[in-house]
């Protein structure tokens, strides 16, 4: 399932527009597991894989690199190898709007995707998963978050692992959290395995 994820046209808008289908990356071991929303138009929708190429990614690969996770030196390396994490994103395809730009994927294209995303989790079974976002984390833990502040970087206990919501990397890149706070929690997330 990791390997396969069928030519999926569940979403007709967003299967039109696609360019690849971005199944998870990473090391099928991982103990540490991150969530995206969608693959960027400028990113991983070119490349195929999570977290690469667009500035998001660009971030994602610096913190990797520092925590130790990625065996590259070059956070633009658009096939990175990484150990002890394993990449994804809650919706396998980059939702386009009419312009072309990225867009939040709806409710009803990421119940079309959770079920290639529980499969990756059950075959991965890691300890620690990551949640990129307001959206991933209100989708995920099925619950409304008022204020993300008071949410990131706390663990919740669930199904036995810890969930951890976590600003996505393009707020950062927005200039909305402090980047060498948020390289530095992602490194701090290497000690809890």
């Amino acid at each position: 399932m990791i390997d396969e994820i069928p030519s999926c046209e569940k979403c007709e808008l967003i299967s039109s527009r696609r360019k690849k289908i971005v199944k998870g990356f990473g090391d099928r071991e991982a103990n540490i597991f991150f969530i995206g929303l969608a693959p960027g138009r400028n990113g991983a929708d070119i490349t195929g894989v999570p977290f690469t190429r667009d500035p998001s990614g660009v971030l994602f690969q610096e913190a990797m690199i520092k925590a130790g996770f990625s065996l590259e030196t070059d956070p633009r390396v658009e096939k990175p190898k990484l150990k002890g994490v394993f990449v994804t994103n809650i919706v396998k395809c980059n939702p386009k709007d009419d312009s072309g730009n990225n867009r939040a994927p709806t409710i009803k294209e990421i119940q079309n995707c959770i079920s290639y995303l529980n499969k990756e989790i059950e075959i991965i079974q890691p300890k620690i998963i990551v949640l990129f976002g307001k959206i991933v984390t209100e989708s995920i833990l099925n619950r409304k978050v008022s204020r993300f502040k008071e949410v990131h970087n706390i663990p919740i206990s669930m199904e036995g692992r810890d969930w951890i919501p976590f600003y996505h990397p393009s707020y950062v890149i927005r200039g909305s959290y402090n980047r060498q706070k948020y390289v530095a929690e992602i490194c701090e997330l290497a000690h809890l395995i």
